[in-house]
């Protein structure tokens, strides 16, 4: 049996690995997903910062038996980078699945947007930053799609979008700080799909190489866990 803690990605909640955690829990292993604040579910934070983020999933694994695989999402890869620079002795593995992986002194929307990247979310007008400067969010239910959900059924992708909620910008732009004595030492796998739309093949090889993480491939868009789930769960089940 393994210990799974399970972290979405931005805009998303704990909802997203429903798929993903009943067949786990099937087979036998403990599954933990968990819900970042600003969302249903989440710790009542206001104005929630990285710290925050890392705290929540920190708590998580706290409340497993160790050792953990910490899998995480999307920009929950940060939350998860910074849980295991806190927790790296209670981990077996980190895997990120599409996610980012930042080095120390890197942020998140620097990372996604930087010039000539080939995200979705570089073209003008497809995201929102709220008028309080709080929040960002995607400005249309075409764009969410386009981004996340691309080879999703679409009545899935329809469902998924209308649970999208305005993710706090806190965390999206602050600056990573790990070593590679904690997050570093910590065995990776990283989980990508040649056809992500929101965080670019290329970069996700650039980021998995640099952290020395093993790669498995999936036929699949940004959320695997509702295009190619199958395949997602045998991946993870096969750690």
């Amino acid at each position: 049996m393994t210990t799974f803690v399970l972290v979405h990605g931005a805009m998303h909640g704990s909802w997203c690995w429903d798929r993903v955690a009943t067949p786990l829990r099937d087979k036998g292993h403990h599954v933990e997903t968990v819900d970042m604040p600003g969302r249903p579910g989440g710790p009542d934070i206001p104005g929630p910062d990285l710290a925050s983020y890392a705290a929540t999933v920190t708590a998580a694994i706290d409340r497993c038996d160790e050792p953990v695989v910490l899998v995480a999402h999307s920009l929950g890869g940060i939350a998860a980078t910074l849980a295991a620079e806190a927790r790296a002795e209670a981990l077996a593995r980190i895997v990120f699945v599409n996610s980012l992986i930042l080095r120390d002194g890197e942020g998140a929307l620097e990372t996604v947007l930087a010039p000539g990247s080939e995200s979705v979310f570089m073209r003008e007008g497809t995201l929102t930053i709220s008028s309080d400067g709080a929040t960002i969010f995607v400005s249309s239910p075409e764009a969410a799609v386009e981004g996340f959900y691309h080879r999703c059924d679409p009545a899935d992708a329809a469902e998924a979008v209308s649970r999208l909620v305005p993710e706090p910008l806190g965390p999206v732009s602050e600056i990573v700080r790990v070593t590679g004595s904690q997050f570093g030492a910590v065995p990776k796998t990283y989980i990508g799909s040649r056809d992500d739309r929101a965080v670019p093949w290329q970069l996700q090889r650039e980021m998995s190489e640099q952290a020395g993480a093993d790669f498995i491939e999936l036929d699949a868009d940004h959320s695997p866990f509702m295009s190619a789930t199958d395949d997602l769960v045998a991946a993870l089940a096969g750690l």
